[in-house]
């Protein structure tokens, strides 16, 4: 398929999954209709799945699906519904993770349990009801993202892989949150590199970049070979796009963002952080360890953090790490047991997600 074709089609996935969306949340609203009380959790539940997002879970899973020889037509349902389960699995860890961090904004608006708290107005358990319903509503979007995935009508034996590979990298993504909180309260001169190359592998890599490919890949009926080459492609890609995001979240490069970086509000050992750390002198690190240490960090110590990101040479290094790891997946994909048709489709498609997509929305 050439890239033109790519280009065509997926202009218009945003348009197909947004009316699979609309179409899903009132099917469920039919389902759900339990009255005045879970009515407007329900809409806040919609809204926040429905915010505007680059949708490249989704995305990938269907460029996937089609580059490996997928008979189903673009618009089908049931591949539509299949990309769906994706984007309600993210929204999942979306309202879970915002939870853990205590976040009071995702994509410029209120978080869930910001909505939900919001709409308790002044009363005094209105806190502890925003975090208590955002808990179980994670669990739910959970739940509808198997669900969907289970019902997409294909066939039983790829529709079941897929399925146990969705359930697998769902467990993979809760013992990366739980690696994550771990090391936000491990002193950051005895974390190591692998602690936080295991937790992106874990939390962020194999959902949003190794999960679309291989249930695409199983779905269009590949073989399990293919599968297994695509996972072992995506794991340096997706470590190198959440580098990229930490770089993007420290440097502001995306110009949009005024807040400060997200990462140093809320504690995170990243791999710039540990880099820069191992590069500076005695008196740089212990300002670094006390900053982390601290549980309010003002405008200014989180200025004179980027100045010694940039003092330390760290951003140039994982820059040129970045490099290195999208060339490793470019070898794999040379590598593996995907026709040269599939290798260029599949490389289009991850050229697109490296020029456009900024990991993390």
């Amino acid at each position: 398929m050439s890239l033109t074709s790519h280009l065509t089609e997926r202009e218009r996935l945003p348009g197909l999954l947004e009316q699979e969306m609309q179409a899903f949340f009132h099917r469920q609203k039919e389902r759900y209709d339990f009255g005045e009380l879970f009515e407007p959790i329900f809409f806040d539940m919609c809204e926040f799945v429905g915010r505007k997002g680059k949708r490249i879970r989704p995305l990938l899973l269907l460029l996937t699906y089609r580059a490996l020889g997928g008979k189903k037509e673009w618009g089908d349902k049931a591949l539509i519904q299949a990309a769906l389960s994706l984007e309600l699995l993210h929204a999942f860890v979306l309202v879970h993770d915002d939870l853990i961090d205590r976040s009071e904004k995702r994509r410029g608006l209120p978080t869930f349990h910001k909505l939900v708290e919001q709409r308790q107005g002044r009363m005094s358990h209105a806190e502890r009801t925003g975090q208590g319903v955002a808990l179980v509503v994670g669990d739910l979007l959970f739940a509808l993202a198997v669900e969907t995935l289970q019902q997409s009508a294909f066939d039983v034996g790829p529709r079941q892989q897929a399925l146990g590979k969705l359930l697998s990298y769902i467990t993979d993504t809760g013992v990366g949150e739980i690696f994550d909180i771990l090391l936000g309260s491990k002193d950051i001169g005895r974390v190591t590199r692998e602690d936080i190359e295991i937790t992106y592998l874990l939390k962020t890599t194999r959902y949003t970049f190794e999960a679309p490919c291989v249930i695409g890949a199983l779905l269009a009926g590949a073989s399990t070979e293919k599968a297994e080459d695509l996972a072992r492609v995506t794991e340096p890609l997706g470590l190198a796009f959440q580098i990229q995001n930490d770089l993007l979240e420290i440097s502001h490069l995306d110009g949009k963002d005024q807040l400060l970086p997200t990462d140093l509000l809320e504690g995170k050992k990243t791999l710039l952080i540990h880099e820069a750390y191992q590069r500076l002198g005695e008196v740089d690190r212990s300002f670094l360890q006390m900053c982390f240490h601290s549980s309010a960090r003002s405008e200014a110590s989180i200025s004179k953090v980027q100045d010694l990101l940039r003092k330390s040479g760290a951003i140039q290094a994982m820059q040129e790490k970045c490099r290195s790891l999208f060339e490793e997946s470019n070898r794999l994909l040379a590598e593996s047991h995907l026709t040269p048709t599939e290798q260029a489709s599949i490389s289009e498609a991850i050229d697109w997600v490296r020029q456009t997509v900024r990991l993390g929305s």
